[in-house]
């Protein structure tokens, strides 16, 4: 295939875990490969799921996962000759000789935020820092996250891919679950998401007859945030792709209220469903999304409001959806990755 690598593994452990953006990043890169006859082969942990569709080979004995991606994992790879290891989901092991590693955000470097747990974050910034220094090639989401990495490592730019985010080839909705008007807001329980502050807003979004739904993430690794309890909040907890395709697709609008982002796909999601975003004026929204959102500083009240009151005068074309999904394909993410396995 490539007159240096035979062999292409990839890191399993995602298939242990709850789908977030993260592992869907995974989900829509491995699909990609094989819609392109790409051969890979997943390495995962004993515990992987038997159902698991991309028949992962399963390796090493510990069921601790950190333990077996800095044990099993580069034990198996490391004696594979011509061979290299792709690490779709932010961690990896540290002593993989052949390795590449996809840094999606550096939110756990972010100062003075408790947005993760104390060993979540203690752990992040010391493996993040040493797996970025002797991977082979880092891939990033966007130009915003390249230039993080390149800021808080010292990275030299040519050895960071941007290999964007995309959407899934079919996507599925399911059928409308909530019959109310509603604006939607994914991350409720996470602090980076801002839910807080959408929740004081609560009045302005009533007064335009909607209800607020807030759909939690299930991941332990955020500290926690408090929900307040009000009659035009309906709160969901992790629900399956279609469902959450549907919620997208019914809401009046996504609000994205994030205080740090290194992408956000559920804008993608949304305005490729032609759902209105309203969200936060983050570089990287700008980067990615142009003028196709709604803008408002994460904490402006005045401003929040006055997204809200052009809400109704939003049109997404069919021309802006063609647009994104063109700029935002797996297939052309895989393409990229291909080249950069050919010039290793």
């Amino acid at each position: 295939m490539f007159v240096s690598i035979s062999k292409i593994y990839i890191n399993g452990k995602f298939l242990t875990q709850e789908s977030t953006g993260v592992q869907a990043y995974a989900f829509g890169m491995m699909e990609a490969m094989k819609r392109q006859n790409i051969p890979f082969e997943v390495l995962s942990p004993k515990s992987t799921e038997q159902s698991d569709s991309f028949n992962a080979k399963k390796i090493g004995f510990f069921s601790n996962l950190n333990l077996w991606e800095q044990c099993s994992l580069p034990f198996f790879v490391n004696k594979q000759s011509n061979s290299i290891l792709i690490n779709f989901c932010n961690s990896a092991p540290l002593f993989a000789k052949h390795q590449i590693v996809t840094i999606h955000d550096l939110a756990f470097e972010q100062k003075d935020v408790k947005w993760f747990s104390f060993g979540f974050r203690r752990w992040y910034r010391f493996l993040i820092p040493r797996i970025v220094k002797t991977a082979k090639v880092i891939f990033t989401v966007s130009e915003f996250s390249k230039q993080e990495i390149i800021t808080n490592y010292k990275v030299n730019s040519k050895n960071i891919k941007v290999i964007p985010n995309g959407l899934y080839a079919n996507i599925k909705i399911a059928s409308q679950q909530i019959q109310e008007n509603y604006v939607l807001l994914v991350g409720g329980n996470n602090p980076r998401k801002n839910a807080v502050f959408i929740i004081e807003q609560i009045e302005k979004i009533e007064k335009l007859g909607l209800k607020l739904v807030i759909l939690n993430a299930g991941n332990s690794v955020f500290d926690s945030s408090e929900i307040a309890i009000h009659p035009s909040i309906i709160q969901l907890n992790y629900v399956a792709t279609e469902q959450y395709y549907s919620l997208i697709k019914y809401a009046k609008a996504l609000i994205y209220p994030s205080l740090y982002e290194g992408f956000g796909i559920p804008i993608l999601e949304s305005l490729c469903l032609k759902t209105p975003v309203i969200c936060s004026d983050l570089l990287v929204f700008r980067e990615s999304y142009g003028d196709l959102p709604l803008y408002f500083g994460p904490t402006n009240s005045s401003e929040f409001s006055k997204a809200l009151e052009k809400l109704e005068d939003v049109v997404i074309s069919d021309l802006d959806v063609e647009k994104l999904k063109q700029k935002y394909s797996f297939d052309e993410s895989v393409s990229l990755i291909l080249k950069t396995l050919q010039e290793l």
